[in-house]
């Protein structure tokens, strides 16, 4: 028995267009996982710049809180009043620690509040309240709205005045 096969060389047009289908899902899937690790990568930033803020700003205040104004609120809702997101005084963003003044279009804004600990002598109860542009609730309507669209942290500690 002889078989008669022809010119068996080339490939035909469906495992060509089989190939390119491939190579078109890989790529995409290749592609958007790159975009993926990009606002990964973006979102760490931000998140590092915070951690490197928040410690910076825990320990500036620290070792010398004697040196800054004691509030003496009893409320929380004085202590919001004074956190207030559109007056927090100062500015930060990625390798950035400045006054809100010198650095408008800084992403982040915090401020801090140092209470006298109730019922402990000597202990302070400090508040700082950072927020960022990335914290926002929504796209559109958080962008109008301006800085009271920002999302915020607060963090609290004590300190010993000693």
């Amino acid at each position: 028995m002889t078989s008669t096969l022809k010119n068996q060389k080339g490939i035909t047009i469906i495992e060509s267009l089989l190939g390119l289908a491939m190579i078109t899902l890989v790529g995409s899937f290749f592609i958007s996982g790159i975009l993926s690790m990009k606002k990964v990568a973006k979102d760490s930033g931000t998140k590092n710049a915070l951690y490197k803020q928040i410690n910076d700003v825990i320990e500036n205040i620290r070792p010398n809180v004697r040196m800054y104004q004691i509030n003496y609120f009893q409320t929380d809702e004085e202590r919001n009043n004074a956190l207030a997101l559109d007056t927090l005084p100062m500015a930060w963003g990625s390798g950035i620690m400045t006054t809100a003044e010198q650095c408008p279009d800084c992403p982040g804004r915090y401020g801090f509040v140092i209470q006298a600990y109730p019922g402990m002598s000597g202990l302070y109860l400090v508040t700082v309240r950072l927020s960022h542009k990335d914290w926002s609730k929504g796209s559109a309507q958080s962008q109008e709205a301006g800085a009271n669209a920002y999302g915020f942290v607060d963090y609290q500690f004590v300190v010993n005045s000693q």
